[in-house]
């Protein structure tokens, strides 16, 4: 494990890169044009549903709400990126809703 201030992005838990374009080619009818582009450049959308969500993120750290909310926690168990599904869609992002993927800000 890397013991950086720096928390690799969630995206790095799902699907790589290639793997997300294909799986907008078989699974992608029907799906907006905003949340197909999210999921390529490797973040969450509202209205993105709960499997899209697993495939990029993996298994969510914790639930609460009886699987309502999903939350990622980095290696110190903070938040990253929380989820909150209705009818499973995202109808709510909190924390960081680019899972981490902005710039890395380590503090010297």
């Amino acid at each position: 494990a890397c013991t950086s201030n720096y928390t690799r992005p969630l995206v790095a838990r799902g699907l790589p890169a290639e793997e997300r374009k294909d799986y907008i080619i078989q699974n992608g009818f029907g799906i907006p044009e905003n949340i197909k582009q999210a999921f390529l450049e490797g973040y969450v959308e509202v209205g993105m549903a709960r499997e899209m969500v697993f495939q990029l993120y993996g298994n969510p750290d914790r639930t609460t709400g009886g699987d309502t909310n999903w939350e990622y926690v980095n290696n110190k168990g903070n938040l990253i990126t929380g989820i909150t599904f209705k009818a499973d869609k995202v109808e709510k992002l909190y924390g960081d809703p680019r899972g981490g993927s902005g710039e890395p800000h380590a503090s010297n």
